[in-house]
């Protein structure tokens, strides 16, 4: 199985501390102190596993496999990646089985949705929730009444999703990545270019958000597992939002948008970005929504790894007026460090969010479109570091041309010098040629 310890890491330094903390009794093994959860943290960063597994389970996974080997006497690096090595097996090895997850989203019950298939999941709209899963949601919600909910949102739809998974965890992952990109798709559509709020709590940037918990159901409609899933940022007062004057555009839109990620060769990226973009405009801290929308803004761009200048010059290039987008752009970076490193706001941060926002939804759109066929996130970079300008284009083209001429052709064996006394306009022929 594919699993190793990562470079940079020396596992044995964490595995002392941990066996410190460690008390065997028989074949059970314990931890004592709130230090194992320290360790743990720093144990699942140090391991890789190359298998198509998502983080949360690939987490779930070395835990089980580190206290299987924790039961050994010798708590060894050996020991501890052979025992996560079994338990990626043993995961692997498992059958798929169905899974259902219930939420509700705030579209008003005067519209009407139809059933979605997305990534392998099947997503369908209930004005009223399934009988058969009321029991089980209830007793979920009777646990959180407290701190969370304590009835479902009136007047929102209930989304139920199904999909086939080997865990719960992989299950509800894959699910809530379904319902995220098409809750994108239609955020992107509908999102507003731009309000403020004067004074009071801000809310969502998004208009489409999802109700507190989510749920998971086996086939009967009870409990497939004790774990739930929640917003820690639900927001109670969204209003609730009407599709019904544009549904057939928004609509119509998300058949667009799907039909051409189906068609791109990195479809798949892009759908990663606008999962993290409707995820980023869910919170009401709108410092923490501009630092992602930033990370999003390097993800689109393929800069990641390079710095800023390049993000904001391949950013810039999408724009007729680009000496303005720059010092907007410009303006907007030297903010974003700002609030890294000095932690530091400013009262403007709205107006910071959207503009920032508008630069994400316009380099979204165009990676969806793909109109130039390229090939990954890369290449759609590499074109947007072209010069903005027609004649240097021009003239780069017909470089592009020689150089393929000149590799086609290949090169003269001998390259013999012109006379240095001819005059200019002579034509020297070399010197084994004939002279008729």
């Amino acid at each position: 199985m594919s699993a190793k310890w990562k470079n940079g890491f020396t596992p044995n330094v964490i595995l002392e501390k941990l066996s410190s903390i460690r008390m065997l009794d028989g074949d059970k093994v314990s931890f004592k102190g709130f230090e194992y959860n320290e360790y743990i943290a720093v144990l699942k960063s140090m391991v890789e596993i190359n298998e198509e597994v998502s983080a949360e389970i690939g987490h779930g996974l070395i835990v089980k496999g580190f206290h299987e080997a924790a039961k050994k006497k010798e708590l060894t690096a050996v020991a501890v990646l052979s025992g996560i090595k079994n338990a990626l097996r043993e995961h692997l090895k498992k059958p798929s089985q169905l899974y259902w997850l219930l939420t509700t989203i705030n579209i008003s019950l005067s519209n009407d949705l139809p059933m979605y298939n997305i990534n392998g999941c099947s997503l369908r709209f209930f004005k009223y929730l399934p009988k058969k899963y009321r029991k089980a949601r209830e007793s979920f919600i009777s646990d959180v009444s407290s701190w969370l909910i304590d009835k479902d949102e009136s007047l929102s739809y209930y989304i139920k999703a199904r999909v086939c998974e080997k865990s719960e965890y992989g299950a509800a992952t894959r699910m809530l990545d379904a319902i995220d990109l098409l809750r994108g798709i239609w955020n992107l559509h509908i999102n507003k270019t731009m309000v403020l709020s004067f004074g009071g709590r801000k809310k969502p940037i998004n208009q489409i958000t999802l109700g507190a918990m989510h749920t998971l159901h086996d086939k009967s409609g009870n409990k497939a597992s004790n774990t739930f899933w929640y917003e820690p940022e639900h927001y109670e007062n969204h209003a609730q939002v009407d599709l019904s004057e544009n549904s057939y555009r928004t609509i119509e839109f998300t058949k667009n948008v799907r039909k051409l990620l189906k068609k791109s060769s990195y479809g798949k990226d892009v759908e990663i970005a606008i999962i993290r973009y409707v995820r980023a405009l869910d919170s009401q801290d709108y410092d923490s929504v501009f630092i992602k929308l930033w990370s999003i803004l390097e993800y689109l761009t393929a800069t990641l790894q390079e710095k800023y200048d390049k993000t904001i010059k391949r950013t810039v290039f999408q724009y007729v007026d680009r000496d303005y987008n720059k010092q907007v752009l410009e303006h907007l970076r030297q903010y974003r460090n700002k609030s890294v490193h000095l932690g530091s706001g400013s009262n403007d941060i709205e107006t910071h969010v959207y503009q920032l926002k508008s630069y994400v939804e316009h380099l979204i759109r165009f990676h969806i479109a793909n109109h130039f066929k390229f090939y990954n996130l890369q290449e759609a970079a590499t074109f947007m570091d072209l010069q903005p300008d027609k004649e240097a284009l021009k003239k780069q083209i017909e470089l592009c041309r020689a150089g393929i001429s000149f590799m086609t052709k290949g090169r003269p064996n001998k390259i013999n010098p012109p006379d240095r006394f001819a005059p200019a306009n002579v034509s020297v022929m070399p010197l084994t040629s004939k002279i008729k």
